[in-house]
Protein backbone atom coordinates (compact mmCIF):
# COMPACT_ATOMS: atom_id res chain seq x y z
CA UNK A 1 0.00 0.00 0.00
CA UNK A 2 1.44 3.45 -1.14
CA UNK A 3 -1.48 5.40 -0.24
CA UNK A 4 -2.94 5.50 3.17
CA UNK A 5 -6.62 6.22 3.42
CA UNK A 6 -7.67 9.37 4.77
CA UNK A 7 -9.22 7.70 7.71
CA UNK A 8 -5.80 6.42 8.69
CA UNK A 9 -3.63 9.16 8.76
CA UNK A 10 -4.16 10.80 11.79
CA UNK A 11 -3.44 7.78 14.17
CA UNK A 12 -0.55 7.31 12.47
CA UNK A 13 1.03 10.67 12.81
CA UNK A 14 -0.05 9.74 16.62
CA UNK A 15 2.16 6.99 16.52
CA UNK A 16 4.86 8.20 14.93
CA UNK A 17 5.35 11.23 17.12
CA UNK A 18 5.06 8.68 19.89
CA UNK A 19 8.08 6.81 18.42
CA UNK A 20 9.66 10.32 17.08
CA UNK A 21 9.57 12.07 20.20
CA UNK A 22 10.57 9.22 22.47
CA UNK A 23 13.70 9.12 19.79
CA UNK A 24 14.30 13.06 20.02
CA UNK A 25 14.46 13.13 23.81
CA UNK A 26 16.25 10.35 24.30
CA UNK A 27 18.95 11.56 22.09
CA UNK A 28 19.05 14.83 23.70
CA UNK A 29 19.10 13.93 26.65
CA UNK A 30 21.79 10.94 25.88
CA UNK A 31 23.88 14.45 24.17
CA UNK A 32 24.58 15.53 27.45
CA UNK A 33 27.53 12.73 27.75
CA UNK A 34 29.21 14.39 24.93
CA UNK A 35 32.83 14.39 26.77
CA UNK A 36 31.87 12.89 30.09
CA UNK A 37 31.78 9.08 29.35
CA UNK A 38 33.49 6.79 31.67
CA UNK A 39 35.60 5.74 28.98
CA UNK A 40 37.35 7.20 26.01
CA UNK A 41 35.95 4.85 23.64
CA UNK A 42 32.73 4.87 25.63
CA UNK A 43 32.42 8.54 25.22
CA UNK A 44 32.80 8.01 21.06
CA UNK A 45 30.38 5.10 21.56
CA UNK A 46 27.88 6.94 23.29
CA UNK A 47 27.72 10.58 21.59
CA UNK A 48 27.13 8.07 18.00
CA UNK A 49 24.20 6.06 19.97
CA UNK A 50 22.99 10.27 20.28
CA UNK A 51 23.28 10.82 17.17
CA UNK A 52 21.43 8.00 15.59
CA UNK A 53 18.49 8.82 17.85
CA UNK A 54 18.33 12.68 17.09
CA UNK A 55 18.47 11.15 13.36
CA UNK A 56 16.26 8.84 13.45
CA UNK A 57 13.80 11.29 15.00
CA UNK A 58 14.32 13.79 12.17
CA UNK A 59 13.52 10.78 9.47
CA UNK A 60 10.33 9.98 11.29
CA UNK A 61 9.18 14.08 11.58
CA UNK A 62 9.84 14.16 7.58
CA UNK A 63 7.27 10.95 7.34
CA UNK A 64 4.99 12.89 9.66
CA UNK A 65 5.28 16.29 7.47
CA UNK A 66 4.74 14.68 4.12
CA UNK A 67 1.27 13.59 6.07
CA UNK A 68 0.24 16.45 7.45
CA UNK A 69 1.78 18.79 4.70
CA UNK A 70 3.51 20.46 7.78
CA UNK A 71 7.43 21.34 8.46
CA UNK A 72 9.63 18.94 9.96
CA UNK A 73 11.16 21.35 11.95
CA UNK A 74 8.10 22.81 13.20
CA UNK A 75 7.09 19.28 14.38
CA UNK A 76 9.70 18.71 16.18
CA UNK A 77 10.68 21.92 18.12
CA UNK A 78 7.18 24.18 17.55
CA UNK A 79 4.56 22.05 19.47
CA UNK A 80 2.90 22.92 22.72
CA UNK A 81 4.21 20.59 25.34
CA UNK A 82 0.88 19.16 25.28
CA UNK A 83 1.04 18.30 21.84
CA UNK A 84 4.33 15.78 22.05
CA UNK A 85 3.98 12.24 22.59
CA UNK A 86 7.08 11.19 24.45
CA UNK A 87 6.90 8.44 27.43
CA UNK A 88 7.76 9.66 30.63
CA UNK A 89 10.99 7.50 30.52
CA UNK A 90 12.78 9.02 28.18
CA UNK A 91 12.16 13.01 29.85
CA UNK A 92 13.67 11.85 32.71
CA UNK A 93 16.93 13.46 33.89
CA UNK A 94 19.73 10.93 35.01
CA UNK A 95 21.88 13.52 36.89
CA UNK A 96 24.87 12.39 34.95
CA UNK A 97 24.63 8.84 36.63
CA UNK A 98 26.08 6.57 34.37
CA UNK A 99 24.15 3.79 35.98
CA UNK A 100 20.66 5.61 34.96
CA UNK A 101 21.18 6.81 31.56
CA UNK A 102 22.09 3.24 31.15
CA UNK A 103 19.12 1.63 32.20
CA UNK A 104 17.05 4.31 30.86
CA UNK A 105 18.57 3.55 27.16
CA UNK A 106 18.21 -0.61 28.23
CA UNK A 107 14.04 -0.36 28.89
CA UNK A 108 13.79 2.03 26.01
CA UNK A 109 15.84 0.38 23.43
CA UNK A 110 14.21 -3.26 24.04
CA UNK A 111 10.75 -1.45 23.91
CA UNK A 112 11.77 0.43 20.49
CA UNK A 113 12.64 -3.03 19.11
CA UNK A 114 9.43 -4.60 19.73
CA UNK A 115 7.57 -1.18 17.96
CA UNK A 116 9.68 -1.15 15.01
CA UNK A 117 10.20 -4.72 14.44
CA UNK A 118 5.98 -4.54 13.80
CA UNK A 119 6.40 -1.70 11.41
CA UNK A 120 8.91 -3.28 9.53
CA UNK A 121 6.06 -5.68 8.52
CA UNK A 122 3.56 -2.44 8.14
CA UNK A 123 1.01 -2.91 5.07
CA UNK A 124 2.07 1.36 4.36
CA UNK A 125 5.28 0.73 2.15
CA UNK A 126 6.88 4.19 3.12
CA UNK A 127 6.85 3.23 6.74
CA UNK A 128 7.79 -0.52 6.18
CA UNK A 129 10.91 0.72 4.26
CA UNK A 130 12.13 3.25 7.17
CA UNK A 131 11.15 1.01 9.77
CA UNK A 132 13.63 -1.67 8.55
CA UNK A 133 16.01 0.90 8.23
CA UNK A 134 15.84 2.30 11.36
CA UNK A 135 15.34 -1.29 13.16
CA UNK A 136 19.35 -2.21 11.78
CA UNK A 137 20.43 0.79 13.26
CA UNK A 138 18.66 -0.31 16.79
CA UNK A 139 20.45 -3.48 16.80
CA UNK A 140 23.24 -1.94 17.59
CA UNK A 141 22.18 0.55 20.46
CA UNK A 142 20.15 -2.30 22.02
CA UNK A 143 23.37 -4.64 21.88
CA UNK A 144 25.57 -2.03 24.01
CA UNK A 145 22.87 -1.64 26.39
CA UNK A 146 22.71 -5.52 27.11
CA UNK A 147 26.59 -5.41 27.16
CA UNK A 148 26.88 -2.19 29.82
CA UNK A 149 24.01 -4.01 31.67
CA UNK A 150 25.54 -7.46 32.14
CA UNK A 151 29.42 -5.73 33.05
CA UNK A 152 27.90 -3.23 35.55
CA UNK A 153 25.83 -6.28 37.36
CA UNK A 154 28.69 -8.68 36.91
CA UNK A 155 31.77 -6.13 38.10
CA UNK A 156 32.34 -5.62 41.56
CA UNK A 157 29.76 -5.05 44.22
CA UNK A 158 29.67 -0.81 43.65
CA UNK A 159 28.54 -1.36 39.95
CA UNK A 160 26.30 -3.50 41.08
CA UNK A 161 24.45 -2.22 43.54
CA UNK A 162 24.42 1.04 41.38
CA UNK A 163 22.91 -0.50 38.29
CA UNK A 164 20.77 -2.42 40.47
CA UNK A 165 19.51 1.17 42.18
CA UNK A 166 18.97 2.35 38.95
CA UNK A 167 16.49 -0.66 37.48
CA UNK A 168 14.34 -0.07 40.76
CA UNK A 169 14.18 3.30 40.03
CA UNK A 170 13.32 3.28 36.56
CA UNK A 171 10.87 0.59 36.74
CA UNK A 172 7.89 2.86 38.06
CA UNK A 173 8.47 4.32 34.18
CA UNK A 174 8.35 1.68 31.99
CA UNK A 175 4.70 0.66 31.88
CA UNK A 176 4.21 4.35 30.41
CA UNK A 177 6.17 2.89 27.33
CA UNK A 178 2.93 0.87 26.22
CA UNK A 179 -0.10 3.60 26.70
CA UNK A 180 -1.82 3.14 23.17
CA UNK A 181 -1.47 6.18 21.10
CA UNK A 182 -4.93 7.54 19.98
CA UNK A 183 -6.45 5.60 17.16
CA UNK A 184 -3.87 2.77 17.22
CA UNK A 185 -6.36 0.20 16.78
CA UNK A 186 -7.45 1.46 13.58
CA UNK A 187 -3.87 0.77 12.49
CA UNK A 188 -3.48 -3.16 13.72
CA UNK A 189 -6.77 -3.83 11.72
CA UNK A 190 -5.57 -2.45 8.98
CA UNK A 191 -2.46 -4.27 8.69
CA UNK A 192 -0.59 -0.81 9.11
CA UNK A 193 0.84 -1.72 12.53
CA UNK A 194 0.26 -5.15 12.87
CA UNK A 195 -0.27 -7.17 15.57
CA UNK A 196 2.90 -9.33 17.20
CA UNK A 197 3.14 -13.63 17.44
CA UNK A 198 2.86 -12.41 21.14
CA UNK A 199 1.43 -9.31 23.39
CA UNK A 200 4.08 -6.86 23.15
CA UNK A 201 4.43 -6.29 27.34
CA UNK A 202 4.81 -10.28 26.84
CA UNK A 203 8.19 -10.23 24.81
CA UNK A 204 9.63 -7.34 26.09
CA UNK A 205 9.43 -8.23 29.59
CA UNK A 206 11.05 -11.45 28.70
CA UNK A 207 13.68 -9.75 26.73
CA UNK A 208 14.30 -7.56 29.64
CA UNK A 209 14.42 -11.14 31.93
CA UNK A 210 16.96 -12.52 29.92
CA UNK A 211 19.43 -10.03 30.35
CA UNK A 212 18.65 -9.12 33.84
CA UNK A 213 19.41 -12.76 34.60
CA UNK A 214 22.76 -12.82 32.65
CA UNK A 215 23.61 -10.07 34.30
CA UNK A 216 22.74 -11.83 38.08
CA UNK A 217 20.72 -8.93 38.78
CA UNK A 218 16.49 -8.26 39.48
CA UNK A 219 13.77 -6.12 38.33
CA UNK A 220 9.88 -5.59 39.41
CA UNK A 221 8.05 -5.76 36.34
CA UNK A 222 5.08 -3.42 36.65
CA UNK A 223 2.15 -4.20 33.56
CA UNK A 224 0.59 -1.28 31.78
CA UNK A 225 -2.42 -0.44 33.03
CA UNK A 226 -4.62 0.85 29.96
CA UNK A 227 -6.78 3.67 32.03
CA UNK A 228 -3.79 5.75 32.90
CA UNK A 229 -3.09 8.90 30.85
CA UNK A 230 0.41 9.82 30.48
CA UNK A 231 3.24 10.92 28.11
CA UNK A 232 1.08 9.61 25.10
CA UNK A 233 -1.51 11.55 25.22
CA UNK A 234 -0.06 15.11 26.37
CA UNK A 235 0.07 14.54 29.66
CA UNK A 236 3.87 15.89 30.64
CA UNK A 237 6.27 14.74 33.60
CA UNK A 238 7.96 17.15 35.54
CA UNK A 239 10.93 17.00 34.06
CA UNK A 240 9.69 17.74 30.86
CA UNK A 241 9.81 21.67 31.05
CA UNK A 242 13.29 22.35 30.94
CA UNK A 243 14.11 19.60 28.96
CA UNK A 244 11.92 21.73 26.03
CA UNK A 245 13.16 24.84 26.83
CA UNK A 246 16.38 24.03 26.39
CA UNK A 247 16.05 21.79 23.51
CA UNK A 248 14.11 24.13 21.41
CA UNK A 249 15.83 27.35 22.82
CA UNK A 250 17.91 27.71 19.10
CA UNK A 251 14.75 27.08 17.20
CA UNK A 252 12.79 29.74 19.26
CA UNK A 253 14.98 32.35 18.31
CA UNK A 254 14.59 31.88 14.78
CA UNK A 255 12.03 29.81 13.44
CA UNK A 256 12.15 30.02 9.69
CA UNK A 257 16.19 29.20 9.89
CA UNK A 258 17.05 26.30 7.77
CA UNK A 259 19.55 24.12 8.83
Amino acid sequence: MEKLPKEQKQPLVELLLSIADDKLMLGHRNADWTGLGPLLEEDIAFSSLAQDDLAHASALYALVAELTEGDADAIAYGRKPEEYRCAHLVETADDFDWAVAIVRQFYCDHFEMQRLARLAKSGYEPLRALAVRLLAEERLSLGHADQWIVRLGRGCDESRDRIQVALDKLAPLTPGLFEPTEGVEKLKQAGVYPRGELDMFESWANAINAVIERAVLTWRMLRPDPKTIAGRRGKRSEAFAALHEEMTEVYRVEPQAKW
